[in-house]
């Protein structure tokens, strides 16, 4: 079947005054249709209003709102101009902990900021603005640690605590593991993560299976099915659409392994849920 599921996806680096997939500015919000992203994103609302969608749910943003999205993350806005800090990079910008902690949140990362945390996150993004568009000695640096504020910020915000990897003290695991947690939809090849962590493929392969408790297959699958599974529950996408958005190929195949793994169809899923809302 043809992937049904057509959302436009924006690259950092094909953006006027982007640099090494970093893009730090103050800008006039237009409207957006739906569309993903290569990188991370945030974005802190500072004056007017928006309506988000984000993976299907509708969040009526506000001046002090602020809200991260991931790659495999897909959202829309609507506004009349609203002014925003906006923060575009890649993962090398983050120390791999705190990336960690970030992408084993199942739930969409949107919430407002208390006067005080709104002071800190303008003061942080004001000053990395300055670092980038100055580029000065060390400038780099100023921006990748106070970059690690703020997500630490979002972190205890979130009510994240901390807690120990799920796979352990392997570097080259650990470096795959938030590869794959960035770019399951592409669906990577397990040659792929093999060279992301610097290892040949069959030895890859072994130590991802020890390490982790699944095959490179079942946990890519672990990790579209989870995304799937989220769509379904929080959102009206179609489940054709999810199906490909959460990176299958195949609708036949997805409905086979939702119900094989939560033994119930995604539609009896929704319509579960729905029912539980209002009994």
């Amino acid at each position: 079947m043809k992937n049904a599921f057509e959302c436009k996806r924006i690259l950092v680096e094909n953006i006027a005054n982007s640099r090494e997939k970093l893009l730090i500015r103050r800008k006039q919000l237009k409207n957006y249709d739906l569309h993903w992203h290569d990188c991370f994103e945030i974005e802190l609302l500072l004056r007017g209003s928006a309506v988000q969608v984000l993976n299907g749910q509708r969040y009526e943003m506000q001046p002090g709102d602020i809200y991260l999205l991931n790659p495999t993350d897909f959202h829309s806005i609507e506004t009349e101009g609203a002014v925003v800090y906006n923060i575009m990079f890649s993962e090398e910008m983050l120390d791999e902990d705190v990336l960690q902690k970030i992408l084993s949140i199942d739930k969409n990362i949107i919430f407002r900021l208390s006067q005080h945390e709104l002071h800190s996150a303008e003061f942080m993004i004001s000053q990395m603005l300055y670092e980038f568009e100055n580029t000065a000695i060390y400038s780099d640096s100023v921006i990748k640690n106070l970059m690690e504020c703020l997500f630490i910020l979002i972190l205890r915000k979130c009510g994240l605590s901390e807690r120990e990897s799920e796979v352990g003290e392997n570097d080259s695991i650990r470096k795959s593991v938030l590869y794959l947690h960035s770019r399951f939809r592409d669906n990577p090849t397990l040659e792929q993560v093999a060279s992301v962590a610097g290892l040949n493929k069959n030895y890859f392969s072994g130590l991802f299976h020890e390490s982790t408790g699944k095959t490179y297959k079942e946990y890519l699958n672990s990790l579209k099915l989870e995304h799937a599974k989220k769509l379904v529950l929080t959102s009206n996408i179609p489940v054709t659409e999810i199906c490909f958005a959460s990176g299958f190929n195949s609708l036949t195949n997805f409905l086979r392994v939702f119900k094989e793994v939560y033994n119930v169809s995604p539609t009896a899923m929704r319509k579960n849920k729905m029912k539980s809302k209002y009994n």
